[in-house]
């Protein structure tokens, strides 16, 4: 994977290599230039909780800043934060779940 210095950094590479629309319902995102650009970048994992995954590109979605206040309302989300909990449990602490 890989490897930022910063989420500035990380979230260049995510816009550059990921369409510009939200992962959640595809909607239109703002551009780079705009305010709440990076409100758009919605860490799945919180970054306090889970420090090792801040800088992670797979721990976060695309969404509109009002979806990304609204996350656990959207089925993709609740689902890709199941896959990563049990990623992060298995990567760190070598625990498996069924």
């Amino acid at each position: 994977m890989k490897q930022f210095k910063n989420q500035k950094e990380m979230f260049a590479y995510i816009w550059e290599t990921r369409e510009h629309v939200s992962e959640l319902t595809g909607e239109p995102l703002f551009p780079p230039n705009h305010f709440k650009h990076h409100w758009q970048y919605l860490h799945v994992l919180p970054k306090g909780t889970y420090p090792k995954y801040k800088l992670n590109p797979n721990n976060i979605l695309l969404a509109t800043p009002e979806e990304h206040e609204r996350q656990e309302q959207y089925l993709k989300f609740i689902y890709k934060q199941d896959e990563l909990r049990k990623e992060y449990y298995k990567e760190f602490y070598n625990k498996t779940f069924d």
